[in-house]
């Protein structure tokens, strides 16, 4: 650490429902130094460690989070719409997806983005303001020393997204100002991979001198529950000392079954209970900071826990008083059993996806079973999902024990921090097979005469949308691991010497070899500009009166790295590296 520059690391939790910021200096990387950012514009808004993730737009210019007054239009989980290729999975919840979000019935319909933006754009609009009252903090509490001192950005996204969505984010990021500045960079890292940084860091300083400190071998499922997605990852310990290292156990998996989904929940049970009246309240009415939603957040982390009452009182203005939908005196009557009814879908659908990874993970090594759940995020807080997930254990006869984090809200943004001054993951497990669409020598009855070409380099017929693939789903994935990509294409005289690459991938078990099969995804193309190239790099094959037509073919590989949030690619000769393949997703 003494020969690097000393520099601030700042983790960005971009979340569906809330966003976080936190930062240390590198001076000082202990992780009880982590700063998170408490205070927001808006209405006395301190010692909240979150800002919602909302805009709103007005004649004035864009207000956001707390900042939002009451009549404002405010728009929000537009985080989820910039994964549209998302895998849909069988975990997502249906009140969270829809393949026209604008005609679900109001109840729950999906905010609609504001008129003439894309997603990208709010979320850019969005970040942007982050950026602005991040930079003013620093600015406020590091004096004289902002200017010169280097900031390393730690972006947080979801496990189970694209990596067209992982880009459409660190793009949006850095259009909103964050590396704006020279010396400034910007890290992609994955939410469950961040929460593990934060656990295992605090766990194991914890536990060091109890009876049950971390041993090497022991398997960790990082269970990160937030607003719009759950993501899952499990972990082995590979080693405590020195240094703390995990490597990826088994392919993660998630779903879109946050608490929104709760929130959607509690809205619909509303519409039944008061009638088409509800129809007609203002949307500002049912917007998530409303006096309504935040008297029911109040209920949702109450549920479950010890202070247990037979009912909540949730105030809805005034509405006409009907005892047997438990609305009296201008507030409904929420039971026990009517919180049940709201949270258990999305619960089970939780447990569901937990049930899967212990099993999967279980299965890869049976003689080392998973030991330790933890559950973070705003939703891993719920008191009741806690308790629901130690029942499902206990009655799985699973020996494991279920953590719930200090600082759990979070811990994505305090591991994001930790990730930047040190990762401890070092293997990954791919989510998908990678491929490359190639061209094959053309075979009669087996290719299709549509497909095929010559080359004029050999002279050859051939045919295109075969797929190589060159890394297999659940294989390791990490700093050193290279996935290599043969690449050679002929130019004539005159040709532009750029070449495109169609990168595909699979997540079902058996990859197809036709590009054309539904279960192949189109990832992005990759651009490779070859002109940079030396001599050394091309064949030349002269013909004609004076050569005049030559045809050069050039050899080389591109190297791809598959980081935890991001894609590398390298353009390599030789084993000498000619700048950054550029890939359109």
């Amino acid at each position: 650490m003494s020969n690097e520059r000393h520099r601030l690391v700042v983790g960005v939790d971009f979340g569906t429902t809330y966003s976080g910021l936190a930062y240390i200096h590198t001076t000082e990387p202990d992780y009880k130094n982590i700063e998170v950012i408490d205070s927001w514009p808006g209405r006395g808004n301190t010692n909240h460690t979150k800002v919602p993730t909302e805009i709103s737009y007005s004649h004035n210019g864009a207000t956001w989070g707390y900042d939002i007054p009451p009549e404002g239009i405010r728009h929000g989980f537009f985080k989820l719409l910039l994964d549209v290729n998302a895998a849909a999975t069988q975990y997502d919840n249906p009140r969270l997806t829809t393949s026209n979000p604008q005609s679900m019935e109001h109840s729950y319909a999906n905010i609609p983005l504001p008129t003439g933006k894309t997603a990208v754009e709010t979320t850019t609009d969005y970040l942007k303001l982050l950026y602005t009252h991040l930079m003013k903090t620093l600015r406020q509490r590091l004096i004289r020393t902002l200017d010169n001192t280097p900031i390393q950005f730690v972006l947080t996204t979801p496990a189970i997204w694209s990596h067209e969505a992982q880009n459409a984010t660190c793009q949006a990021a850095k259009d909103a100002g964050f590396t704006s500045r020279a010396g400034d960079t910007l890290t992609m890292v994955s939410e469950p991979e961040a929460a593990a940084s934060y656990c295992l860091k605090e766990i194991y300083h914890e536990r060091s001198n109890s009876d049950s400190p971390l041993e090497p071998g022991e398997r960790i499922v990082i269970c990160d529950a937030g607003g719009g997605t759950v993501d899952l990852i499990t972990y082995t310990v590979e080693r405590v000392s020195p240094r703390l290292s995990l490597y990826e156990a088994a392919v993660g998996s998630g779903g879109k079954c946050g608490s929104v989904a709760v929130d959607r929940a509690f809205l619909s049970l509303l519409e039944s209970r008061i009638g088409p009246g509800f129809r007609e309240w203002p949307a500002r009415k049912t917007a998530p900071q409303s006096s309504l939603m935040r008297s029911f957040d109040t209920a949702k982390k109450e549920f479950g826990t010890t202070t247990r009452t037979d009912f909540w009182r949730i105030p809805v203005g005034y509405v006409r008083d009907d005892p047997e939908n438990g609305i009296e005196d201008t507030e409904l009557r929420l039971t026990v059993a009517d919180m049940k009814g709201l949270f258990d879908p999305i619960v089970k659908q939780v447990i569901s996806l937990l049930g899967q990874q212990v099993r999967d993970s279980n299965k890869l090594d049976s003689s080392n079973k998973v030991s330790t759940i933890f559950l973070v995020g705003g939703f891993g807080e719920s008191a009741y999902l806690y308790e629901e997930v130690q029942a499902w254990v206990r009655w799985q006869s699973y020996q494991i024990r279920v953590i719930n984090p200090n600082f759990s809200w979070s811990a994505v943004v305090r591991g994001a921090v930790l990730h930047g001054v040190e990762g401890i993951v070092h293997t990954r497990k791919l989510k998908q097979h990678y491929g490359v669409v190639i061209a094959k020598k053309f075979e009669a009855g087996v290719h299709d005469e549509e497909d095929s070409f010559t080359d004029p380099y050999y002279d050859t017929k051939y045919s295109r949308d075969n797929v190589e693939w060159l890394a297999a789903k659940g294989d390791d994935a990490n700093n050193e691991k290279v996935i290599s990509i043969p690449c050679g294409a002929s130019f004539r005289p005159g040709d532009q010497r750029s070449i495109k690459l169609s990168l595909v991938g699979c997540k079902f078990e058996n990859p197809p070899l036709s590009a054309k099969h539904w279960m192949v995804d189109a990832l992005g193309t990759v651009t490779c500009d070859v002109s940079i190239m030396p001599p050394s790099a091309f064949q030349i094959k002269r013909s004609g009166f004076f050569f005049q037509n030559a045809v050069s073919r050039a050899s080389f590989t591109v190297d791809m790295k598959v980081g935890s949030a991001d894609l590398e690619l390298d353009l390599m000769h030789a084993g000498k590296s000619y700048g950054k393949a550029a890939i359109e997703y």
